[in-house]
């Protein structure tokens, strides 16, 4: 039997892209006789790639074949890649709005939006669920995630190395701003407006200002090809969508083919106090704050050759989200100046993670070691270095704001302690939705892992009891844990979490857990086929659905925890408690359960799933005494 993938039928086969690997070589499992999961290894065949003849090429082979592709004038290619993103015909990159906009520009190039087709999480589920729906999903998730690349009919299973610049950018300037047509909720599928700089954009507030800027010769401005002076758009067409809440409906309630409602932020928002009280998507999420209506700062909405335009409300384009990055820095966040000096493979080749570029590493650099061809110049590593502080910077920015809409959403409220004595201990934990405007978590729910930690420990600080910790791969120890799949560790019992649950039909009755949302297949070919009956009264299909278990808008869930009399034997009071309220974008799960598809950019699934652990956050915590009982 083959081992690769072969999806010839599209446009770029899949076993070409750099995230194909053969299905055997990550299985994350683990076994008795291990301390850890295999996923603690990066496979070797991460290192190889398939000859012209069929045969697999050794490491050595394959380097040389790297080698030899890299005689070609690699500084050149860069220089032309970066000069596209200035030059485009139909879908102008945002770099190229930055000139003028380059506060909405620097929030955008760190946001999830920018990140939305980056991702190497995202790119493997959809390869994952394309393979089990024998690729009937086409580019379902694509015409979200990168709506260009949809418009451009990119391949979903492409490498995001080999995709056009300004598809890399996901979510960027032009889908909302060259969108001429109200979508509603058709998760995707935008006919944007083709055209280069000079073509007509849309905002909300329509031509005014642009005609005042044209008019003024201090701007120097021109909206004609071949013509000196600056290029500018001719036109602001008004389009008020923009500003209404169903504007982000179109990628932000997501319903499947057969009516399965895979995100709802959007139907949770139509019936929230939020919207009973006029309180848009925008008001929260584009304005001073983070997830609060607060109002919108003020200045220039553009600034042209240092001349500002005249001030007016300026929105914040960051959109903060639980997402963030697992890619390297010299990828993301977008850097019109990091993509000047090398291109995405050779940044991928930079180990920043060593030190390269930095005074300790270089002083100390063994006689004879050997650098990539495009790192192999000192100057050209600490020039290297220099950008990606700067992309430090803006990660660090990108985690404040993480947080302060995280913070705003979610809330740890009392501890009530019940009992405290030689029968055992017992108390609950409040924990609630501060926000107005949807449920949390919101979106894809059933990515989204939010749990309490907590701990009891007697009074020489050992430890008594414990729920909401983590198995090695970073997971809580839940059903979906694979080391309490093979019995290495217990199952946390008392574990509380709000992530939604995926559960599908079997084939003679009952349901089962699911990581992906697809039943298992009772045909030789499963596709994902339209509903065959009305889904009003059901709201979606029979054979899976989405068991949520978030909190609705201001609502509370309690936490209930119980310390048994046995569990105190050998341990003497007071005791002390604390919780941690923690977030993740995703469960290790899941990374778990895509890894057979490969990760792009050549990651490990034990590189991706330790880039998704280092991203969680503790939002809230307390501690208290429970007494001196002994």
């Amino acid at each position: 039997m083959n081992r690769w993938l072969n999806f010839s039928s599209f446009s770029v086969p899949f076993r070409k892209c750099l995230f194909a690997v053969p299905i055997v070589s990550l299985l994350m499992v683990t076994y008795s006789s291990q301390s850890v999961s295999a996923m603690d290894e990066k496979p070797a065949a991460m290192a190889k790639e398939e000859s012209s003849d069929g045969k697999m090429m050794s490491e050595e082979e394959a380097k040389e074949g790297a080698d030899a592709e890299g005689e070609t004038d690699i500084a050149l290619q860069a220089a032309a890649e970066h000069e596209a993103l200035f030059a485009e015909s139909s879908y102008p990159s945002a770099a190229t709005c930055g000139t003028c906009h380059p506060k909405h520009y620097q929030e955008w190039a760190v946001s999830s939006h920018s990140y939305a087709q980056l991702s190497p999480v995202y790119l493997s589920l959809s390869s994952e669920i394309n393979e089990l729906s024998s690729g009937t999903n086409g580019d379902f998730c694509l015409r979200c995630h990168s709506p260009i690349g949809a418009n451009l009919g990119e391949s979903p299973f492409m490498s995001n190395l080999d995709r056009h610049p300004t598809s890399r950018e996901g979510i960027t300037c032009v889908v909302c701003h060259r969108l001429n047509k109200n979508y509603n909720k058709r998760s995707g599928r935008l006919a944007l407006v083709k055209g280069d700089l000079l073509q007509p954009v849309f905002g909300p507030k329509g031509n005014e200002e642009l005609a005042r800027v044209l008019k003024d010769d201090k701007f120097r401005v021109v909206t004609e090809k071949g013509k000196p002076g600056r290029k500018i758009h001719t036109e602001i067409k008004k389009f008020p969508s923009l500003s209404d809440p169903i504007f982000c409906a179109t990628c932000h309630d997501v319903t499947l083919l057969n009516g399965f409602r895979l995100e709802e932020a959007f139907s949770e928002y139509r019936l929230s106090p939020a919207a009973k009280n006029g309180v848009s998507c925008q008001d929260c999420h584009m304005g001073k704050v983070q997830g609060v209506a607060s109002g919108y700062d003020e200045g220039p909405g553009a600034v042209v050759g240092g001349r500002e335009t005249a001030v007016r409300k300026i929105t914040s384009h960051f959109f903060a989200g639980p997402d963030y990055s697992v890619i390297h820095p010299g990828i993301f966040p977008h850097n019109a100046e990091a993509q000047e000096m090398a291109t995405m493979r050779e940044w991928l080749q930079f180990d920043h993670k060593a030190g390269w570029g930095t005074d300790e590493f270089e002083d100390n650099v063994p006689e004879g070691t050997k650098f990539p061809e495009k790192w192999n110049s000192i100057d050209d590593r600490y020039d290297a270095r220099e950008i990606l502080k700067v992309q430090f910077e803006r990660l660090a920015y990108a985690r404040k704001m993480r947080l302060e809409v995280l913070r705003n959403g979610y809330s740890l409220d009392e501890v009530v302690v019940e009992e405290v004595g030689q029968d055992g201990i017992e108390f609950k934990v409040r924990v609630s939705n501060k926000t107005d405007g949807h449920n949390v978590p919101t979106g894809f729910t059933g990515e989204r892992l939010v749990w309490l930690h907590v701990t009891v420990r007697d009074a020489k600080g050992e430890l008594v009891f414990e729920s909401g910790d983590l198995d090695p791969n970073g997971d809580v120890r839940d059903h979906e844990s694979s080391y309490v799949h093979t019995g290495t560790l217990p199952l946390d019992e008392q574990l509380f979490d709000i992530r939604s649950r995926f559960l599908v039909q079997n084939l003679r009755g009952g349901e089962r857990e699911r990581i992906i949302p697809i039943p298992y297949p009772v045909t030789t070919i499963p596709f994902v086929r339209p509903s065959i009956q009305s889904l009003i009264l059901t709201g979606e299909p029979g054979t899976e659905r989405n068991h949520r278990r978030g909190i609705e808008p201001l609502g509370h869930r309690w936490a209930e925890y119980e310390v048994e009399a046995e569990e105190l034997v050998g341990h003497e009071g007071p005791y002390k408690l604390r919780v941690e309220f923690k977030a993740s974008m995703a469960p290790a799960n899941l990374v778990g359960a895509i890894q057979k598809r490969g990760f792009d950019y050549a990651m490990s699934a034990r590189e991706v799933v330790d880039g998704v652990a280092a991203g969680h956050e503790v939002l809230w915590e307390k501690e208290l005494e429970l007494g001196n009982s002994k």
